[in-house]
C-alpha cells in the first residue's frame, strides 16, 4: 500500500537541504527481525506512467557488522522478497510512505569491517503479478474499466481505495488465457474509449501506472484535458530564468532544463500519429472495407496539452503512413443466454473501426514534445499530473518574452525523488502530445 501526504507548509529556499529518510525498516522473511535502515545516505525513489509500479533504490552501509554480530546479508539473512516500510519527507512537509518488497540485491562492497548494498525496492503487485494464482484465467463480460478494476483487486490483491479507473464508454468480452494481470491490463488499455474526455470514434487508448496515491488506468485525453494549478491538483507553474526572484504567478524556480526533441520526421510518420489506414475484412459477410484517419481532421474530438500539432510539410501530408490490416471477430464471445447470443451473432466483440486507428495515433503523438527538469525537493509532485513550464528571455525587465515553443503545459511522466546525505532534489520527465505555448502561469504573471 501506497500512502501520499501533501504538506501545507510555506515554501522556502531551504527545500534541498532538508530531505529526510523517516522511516526504512526491512524485515526477515525468516523469523521477522527488524533492522532500522533511516541512516541510509543515498535513496532514489521513482515514479513512471511508462511502469507498471514504483520503484526505489536505496544503498545501505553496514558497519562493525550491527545485525545480529554478522553482516547486514548474512545476519538478516537478505535473500530478496523482504518487506520494507519506507516513508520520506521533504523540507515543505511533503511525506512518501509506502509499502515496498525487496526485488534485487547488489553487493558493491565488502570487507572485514564495511558492507556496502544497493536494494531495489518494488511494490507487491510485481512480484505477486508472477504468480500462477495470479494469473487472469476467467471470461470477462462488460464494460472495460470494470475488467480492470476486477483484475486489480481479485488478483492482485489492490485495495479499492487506492484504485483510480475512468469509466470507459465501451465493452469487450474475453477469455483471460492465464495470462499475466499487468500484461491483460496493458493489452485493455489499447481497447478503451473515455466516456467522458475524447470524442468516440476520434480519440482512444489509456494509460496504466502506479504513484504514491495508487494505480491509475486513465484516458490520454484526461491525462492532457487536467488543470495544472496546485489548487486543482496539479503540479503547479515553474519557469527556468536567471532573474534574482521568482516571477509572481509561479509556484517555483526550474534549476536545470534540457529540451529532447522527440518528433523524428520518419519515425512518427511510419509508425502513424497523424495519418492512418485501416483495412478491414468481415468473415461474415465479406465485406472488405477501406478506412483512413487524418488527426488533423479529428483534432477538435481530442483534448492537447500544447496549441496545435506540428504542422507537416504538405508534399508528405497527403497520404497514410501506416497500413493495418484487421480481421474481425464478428460474433466472437456475445454475452447472455443461447439465444441472446445467437441474436448477437453479427456484433463485433471489439469495435476496431472506432478504436484501432484513434488509439494508434495516440499513442504515438503521447510523447512529441519532451523535457527534463531538476527542480527543488517536491515530494508531493505525482506522475500523471500537469505542469506548467516557462523558459524566460533572461532580461532583468518587466517586458521579458517567454519561449512560445518550449513553454506550456507539460504531463509528468516521470518522477524521480533523490535524497544524498539529507538534501533532496525531484526530476522530472514531461511530455506533450503538441506543440507550443497554451494557455499561462496558473495565478497570472509578469511573463507574457
Amino acid at each position: 500500500m501506497v500512502r501520499g501526504v501533501r504538506g501545507s507548509g510555506a515554501r522556502d529556499k531551504n527545500l534541498f537541504e532538508d530531505c529526510t529518510i523517516k522511516k526504512a525498516v526491512i524485515i526477515s522473511n525468516n523469523d521477522g527481525y527488524k533492522v532500522n535502515l533511516q541512516k541510509s545516505p543515498r535513496l532514489e525513489y521513482q515514479e513512471s506512467m511508462f511502469s507498471d509500479t514504483i520503484d526505489v533504490s536505496m544503498v545501505i552501509i553496514n558497519s562493525s557488522n550491527r545485525v545480529r554480530g554478522k553482516s547486514f546479508i548474512e545476519g538478516l539473512p537478505l535473500v530478496g522478497t523482504e518487506d520494507f516500510t519506507l516513508a520520506i519527507g521533504d523540507g515543505n512537509g511533503n511525506v512518501i510512505e509506502t509499502e515496498l518488497v525487496v526485488n534485487k540485491v547488489t553487493p558493491i562492497e565488502s570487507t572485514t569491517q564495511r558492507e556496502s548494498v544497493v536494494l531495489e525496492l518494488t511494490s507487491e503487485q510485481f512480484i505477486r503479478n508472477e504468480e500462477r494464482s495470479s494469473a487472469i484465467t476467467k471470461r470477462y463480460d462488460g464494460k472495460i474499466s470494470e475488467h480492470m478494476k476486477r483484475i486489480l483487486v481479485d488478483n492482485l490483491k489492490v485495495d479499492e481505495d487506492e484504485i483510480d479507473i475512468e469509466e470507459t464508454s465501451n465493452n469487450y468480452n474475453f477469455v483471460g488465457n492465464t495470462r499475466k494481470p499487468f500484461y491483460i491490463i496493458n493489452w485493455l488499455c489499447k481497447k478503451c474509449i473515455p466516456s467522458v474526455d475524447g470524442k468516440r470514434g476520434e480519440s482512444a487508448g489509456y494509460i496504466f501506472f502506479q504513484n504514491a496515491d495508487g494505480f491509475h488506468c486513465i484516458s490520454m485525453d484526461k491525462l492532457f484535458s487536467q488543470k495544472h494549478s496546485r489548487e486543482s491538483g496539479g503540479a503547479g507553474s515553474y519557469i527556468f530564468s536567471n532573474l534574482p526572484d521568482t516571477p509572481v504567478g509561479y509556484d517555483g524556480r526550474v534549476i536545470n532544463l534540457s529540451a529532447d526533441n522527440r518528433f523524428i520526421a520518419n519515425e512518427k510518420l511510419r509508425m502513424g500519429a497523424y495519418k492512418t489506414r485501416l483495412i478491414l475484412f468481415n468473415p461474415l459477410n465479406c465485406e472488405y472495407k477501406i478506412e483512413e484517419q487524418d488527426a488533423y481532421e479529428t483534432e477538435d474530438g481530442t483534448t492537447h496539452a500544447g496549441k496545435q500539432l506540428p504542422i507537416i510539410n504538405e508534399k508528405f501530408s497527403g497520404e497514410a503512413t501506416r497500413t493495418t490490416y484487421v480481421l474481425k471477430d464478428t460474433g466472437t464471445l456475445p454475452s447472455g443466454n443461447v439465444k441472446q447470443q445467437i441474436e448477437k451473432n453479427d456484433e463485433q466483440a471489439f469495435e476496431v473501426d472506432v478504436i484501432l486507428n484513434q488509439a494508434i495515433r495516440r499513442y504515438n503523438q503521447f510523447s512529441i514534445g519532451s523535457i527534463e527538469v531538476d527542480i527543488a525537493a517536491d515530494f508531493s509532485i505525482r506522475a500523471g499530473q500537469t505542469i506548467f513550464i516557462d523558459t524566460s528571455s533572461g532580461t532583468n525587465d518587466n517586458n521579458q518574452v517567454t519561449n512560445k515553443e518550449i513553454g506550456g503545459k507539460y504531463l509528468i511522466a516521470v518522477v524521480k525523488h533523490a535524497i544524498n546525505n539529507g538534501k533532496g532534489i525531484t526530476k522530472l520527465g514531461l511530455v506533450r502530445d503538441s506543440v507550443g505555448r497554451d494557455g499561462k502561469p496558473h495565478n497570472g504573471s509578469m511573463v507574457k
